[in-house]
Protein backbone atom coordinates (compact mmCIF):
# COMPACT_ATOMS: atom_id res chain seq x y z
CA UNK A 1 0.00 0.00 0.00
CA UNK A 2 3.05 2.62 0.82
CA UNK A 3 4.47 1.66 -2.47
CA UNK A 4 1.16 2.54 -4.44
CA UNK A 5 1.03 5.39 -2.51
CA UNK A 6 4.09 6.36 -3.75
CA UNK A 7 4.07 5.79 -6.96
CA UNK A 8 0.72 7.89 -6.97
CA UNK A 9 2.56 10.62 -5.49
CA UNK A 10 5.08 10.72 -8.13
CA UNK A 11 3.23 10.57 -11.14
CA UNK A 12 0.97 13.69 -9.89
CA UNK A 13 4.46 15.45 -9.21
CA UNK A 14 5.80 14.27 -12.19
CA UNK A 15 2.32 15.35 -13.98
CA UNK A 16 2.33 18.72 -12.52
CA UNK A 17 6.46 19.78 -13.40
CA UNK A 18 5.05 19.03 -16.86
CA UNK A 19 2.17 21.21 -16.65
CA UNK A 20 4.47 24.36 -14.97
CA UNK A 21 6.41 23.87 -18.01
CA UNK A 22 4.24 24.44 -20.79
CA UNK A 23 3.85 28.14 -20.30
CA UNK A 24 7.35 28.40 -21.62
CA UNK A 25 9.88 26.97 -24.03
CA UNK A 26 10.90 27.61 -27.29
CA UNK A 27 10.86 25.53 -30.98
CA UNK A 28 12.03 26.56 -34.58
CA UNK A 29 8.85 26.40 -37.03
CA UNK A 30 11.24 24.83 -40.50
CA UNK A 31 10.76 24.53 -43.91
CA UNK A 32 11.26 20.99 -45.38
CA UNK A 33 12.21 20.56 -48.90
CA UNK A 34 8.85 19.61 -50.98
CA UNK A 35 9.56 18.68 -54.18
CA UNK A 36 6.09 19.89 -55.60
CA UNK A 37 7.10 23.28 -54.16
CA UNK A 38 10.62 23.30 -55.10
CA UNK A 39 9.61 22.23 -58.81
CA UNK A 40 6.73 24.89 -58.80
CA UNK A 41 9.13 27.52 -57.53
CA UNK A 42 11.49 26.90 -60.25
CA UNK A 43 9.67 27.06 -63.30
CA UNK A 44 7.68 30.18 -62.22
CA UNK A 45 11.14 32.26 -61.60
CA UNK A 46 12.36 30.53 -64.92
CA UNK A 47 9.47 32.32 -66.54
CA UNK A 48 9.55 35.31 -64.85
CA UNK A 49 12.95 35.97 -65.70
CA UNK A 50 12.68 35.14 -69.46
CA UNK A 51 9.47 37.07 -70.28
CA UNK A 52 10.40 40.24 -68.17
CA UNK A 53 14.05 40.80 -69.01
CA UNK A 54 14.33 41.03 -72.38
CA UNK A 55 16.94 43.42 -73.37
CA UNK A 56 14.95 45.84 -74.51
CA UNK A 57 12.62 46.29 -71.48
CA UNK A 58 14.78 47.04 -67.76
CA UNK A 59 13.08 45.45 -65.05
CA UNK A 60 11.13 47.87 -62.38
CA UNK A 61 12.18 47.38 -58.96
CA UNK A 62 8.80 45.76 -57.70
CA UNK A 63 9.22 43.30 -60.79
CA UNK A 64 13.03 42.52 -59.35
CA UNK A 65 12.15 42.04 -55.94
CA UNK A 66 8.94 39.67 -57.04
CA UNK A 67 11.22 37.51 -58.83
CA UNK A 68 13.92 37.71 -55.66
CA UNK A 69 11.10 36.41 -53.51
CA UNK A 70 9.99 33.81 -55.18
CA UNK A 71 13.60 32.73 -55.97
CA UNK A 72 14.21 32.06 -52.17
CA UNK A 73 11.22 30.52 -51.04
CA UNK A 74 13.31 27.05 -51.75
CA UNK A 75 15.70 28.39 -49.47
CA UNK A 76 15.66 27.06 -45.77
CA UNK A 77 13.96 29.00 -44.28
CA UNK A 78 12.28 29.21 -40.14
CA UNK A 79 11.00 31.07 -37.49
CA UNK A 80 12.22 30.29 -34.27
CA UNK A 81 9.63 31.14 -31.21
CA UNK A 82 11.04 32.22 -27.77
CA UNK A 83 7.61 32.01 -25.32
CA UNK A 84 6.95 32.76 -21.77
CA UNK A 85 3.25 33.43 -20.28
CA UNK A 86 3.09 36.76 -21.10
CA UNK A 87 6.07 37.36 -24.09
CA UNK A 88 6.65 36.23 -27.33
CA UNK A 89 10.42 36.81 -29.34
CA UNK A 90 10.25 35.51 -32.86
CA UNK A 91 13.42 35.87 -34.71
CA UNK A 92 13.01 34.57 -38.56
CA UNK A 93 16.04 33.58 -40.47
CA UNK A 94 16.51 32.42 -44.34
CA UNK A 95 19.32 30.03 -44.08
CA UNK A 96 21.46 31.01 -40.72
CA UNK A 97 20.95 34.64 -41.06
CA UNK A 98 18.87 36.52 -39.16
CA UNK A 99 16.63 38.07 -41.10
CA UNK A 100 14.12 40.02 -38.90
CA UNK A 101 13.31 40.20 -35.01
CA UNK A 102 10.49 41.20 -33.46
CA UNK A 103 8.57 40.71 -29.98
CA UNK A 104 4.77 40.58 -28.77
CA UNK A 105 3.14 41.22 -25.69
CA UNK A 106 -0.35 40.37 -26.32
CA UNK A 107 -1.92 41.23 -22.95
CA UNK A 108 -0.19 45.05 -23.68
CA UNK A 109 -1.32 44.67 -27.32
CA UNK A 110 2.27 45.52 -28.60
CA UNK A 111 4.69 44.54 -31.34
CA UNK A 112 8.26 45.77 -30.66
CA UNK A 113 10.92 45.32 -33.76
CA UNK A 114 14.07 46.89 -34.64
CA UNK A 115 14.39 49.00 -37.33
CA UNK A 116 17.38 51.38 -37.71
CA UNK A 117 16.72 53.77 -35.33
CA UNK A 118 15.99 51.54 -32.67
CA UNK A 119 13.04 49.94 -31.17
CA UNK A 120 9.41 50.80 -32.44
CA UNK A 121 6.60 50.14 -30.72
CA UNK A 122 2.69 49.29 -32.76
CA UNK A 123 -0.34 47.63 -31.62
CA UNK A 124 -0.53 44.00 -32.56
CA UNK A 125 -4.04 43.47 -32.98
CA UNK A 126 -5.79 45.64 -35.17
CA UNK A 127 -9.70 46.89 -34.45
CA UNK A 128 -11.96 46.60 -37.26
CA UNK A 129 -12.28 50.01 -39.07
CA UNK A 130 -8.25 50.51 -38.71
CA UNK A 131 -7.42 52.64 -41.25
CA UNK A 132 -4.59 50.27 -42.33
CA UNK A 133 -7.45 47.25 -42.90
CA UNK A 134 -8.30 44.55 -40.11
CA UNK A 135 -8.07 40.89 -39.44
CA UNK A 136 -10.79 38.56 -38.97
CA UNK A 137 -10.41 34.82 -39.12
CA UNK A 138 -12.68 30.82 -39.54
CA UNK A 139 -11.33 28.56 -37.04
CA UNK A 140 -12.37 25.00 -37.88
CA UNK A 141 -10.91 21.59 -36.01
CA UNK A 142 -10.73 18.09 -37.00
CA UNK A 143 -9.37 16.33 -33.63
CA UNK A 144 -10.06 12.93 -35.60
CA UNK A 145 -6.92 13.87 -37.37
CA UNK A 146 -3.96 13.86 -35.57
CA UNK A 147 0.24 13.98 -35.90
CA UNK A 148 2.99 12.66 -33.32
CA UNK A 149 4.92 16.05 -33.20
CA UNK A 150 7.85 16.55 -30.96
CA UNK A 151 6.31 14.45 -28.54
CA UNK A 152 3.22 16.32 -28.61
CA UNK A 153 0.23 15.19 -29.64
CA UNK A 154 -1.30 17.75 -32.01
CA UNK A 155 -5.04 17.63 -34.14
CA UNK A 156 -5.99 19.07 -37.25
CA UNK A 157 -7.19 23.12 -37.56
CA UNK A 158 -8.37 25.06 -40.54
CA UNK A 159 -7.89 28.62 -40.43
CA UNK A 160 -8.80 30.89 -42.78
CA UNK A 161 -7.45 34.67 -42.68
CA UNK A 162 -9.81 37.27 -43.84
CA UNK A 163 -7.61 40.82 -44.28
CA UNK A 164 -10.33 43.67 -45.17
CA UNK A 165 -8.06 46.45 -46.55
CA UNK A 166 -9.61 49.93 -46.41
CA UNK A 167 -11.81 50.81 -48.89
CA UNK A 168 -12.17 47.31 -50.58
CA UNK A 169 -15.65 45.58 -50.35
CA UNK A 170 -14.11 41.94 -50.73
CA UNK A 171 -11.63 40.25 -47.87
CA UNK A 172 -8.38 39.31 -49.46
CA UNK A 173 -8.38 35.25 -48.31
CA UNK A 174 -5.76 32.91 -46.79
CA UNK A 175 -6.09 29.47 -45.65
CA UNK A 176 -4.06 27.99 -43.46
CA UNK A 177 -3.88 24.15 -42.60
CA UNK A 178 -2.50 23.83 -38.74
CA UNK A 179 -1.73 20.99 -36.27
CA UNK A 180 -1.45 21.77 -33.05
CA UNK A 181 -1.34 20.89 -29.49
CA UNK A 182 -3.61 22.09 -26.61
CA UNK A 183 -0.79 20.89 -23.72
CA UNK A 184 1.35 24.08 -25.04
CA UNK A 185 -0.37 27.21 -24.08
CA UNK A 186 1.25 30.77 -26.17
CA UNK A 187 0.09 34.03 -25.10
CA UNK A 188 -2.50 35.67 -26.63
CA UNK A 189 -3.35 32.78 -29.25
CA UNK A 190 -0.04 33.50 -31.34
CA UNK A 191 -0.12 31.77 -34.61
CA UNK A 192 2.59 32.81 -37.53
CA UNK A 193 2.61 36.21 -36.28
CA UNK A 194 -1.08 37.14 -37.29
CA UNK A 195 -3.66 38.91 -35.60
CA UNK A 196 -5.83 36.55 -33.92
CA UNK A 197 -7.62 37.63 -31.34
CA UNK A 198 -8.90 33.91 -29.70
CA UNK A 199 -7.33 31.41 -27.92
CA UNK A 200 -6.09 28.07 -30.11
CA UNK A 201 -3.98 25.59 -29.25
CA UNK A 202 -0.07 26.11 -29.98
CA UNK A 203 0.68 25.49 -33.49
CA UNK A 204 3.21 22.75 -34.07
CA UNK A 205 2.93 22.52 -38.42
CA UNK A 206 1.80 25.04 -41.07
CA UNK A 207 1.19 24.19 -44.00
CA UNK A 208 0.28 27.94 -45.75
CA UNK A 209 -0.76 28.05 -48.91
CA UNK A 210 1.71 29.42 -52.03
CA UNK A 211 -1.08 29.52 -54.39
CA UNK A 212 -4.69 27.33 -54.76
CA UNK A 213 -3.08 24.27 -55.16
CA UNK A 214 0.47 24.81 -53.65
CA UNK A 215 1.05 24.67 -49.87
CA UNK A 216 4.57 25.40 -47.96
CA UNK A 217 4.78 23.28 -45.10
CA UNK A 218 6.69 24.82 -41.84
CA UNK A 219 7.03 22.28 -38.68
CA UNK A 220 8.82 22.65 -35.38
CA UNK A 221 12.06 21.02 -34.45
CA UNK A 222 13.73 21.25 -31.54
CA UNK A 223 11.09 22.24 -28.68
CA UNK A 224 12.76 22.96 -25.57
CA UNK A 225 10.21 23.71 -22.32
CA UNK A 226 12.94 26.12 -21.18
CA UNK A 227 14.34 29.51 -22.07
CA UNK A 228 17.66 31.08 -22.35
CA UNK A 229 19.07 33.45 -19.46
CA UNK A 230 18.03 37.20 -20.58
CA UNK A 231 16.64 36.17 -24.42
CA UNK A 232 14.05 38.68 -23.90
CA UNK A 233 16.76 41.35 -23.70
CA UNK A 234 18.21 40.57 -26.74
CA UNK A 235 16.06 42.33 -29.40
Amino acid sequence: MERLVYLVFALFAFHSTIEAQTTQGRFCLEYFPQPLVESYVDSLVSYLSKQMSQEDQLLDSTTQEYIEHFASLATRKSKCLYFSSDTILINEKVDDELTNAYMILPAQNKLISREAGGLVSQNYFLESGNEQGYFDYLITTDPSDTKLIEGFLCYRLELTELYYAPEVESPHEKKYILYVTDEISLPGGFVLGNNLQRIIGCPLEIQEPLNSKVRISYRATGLRLSLPDGIFQTL
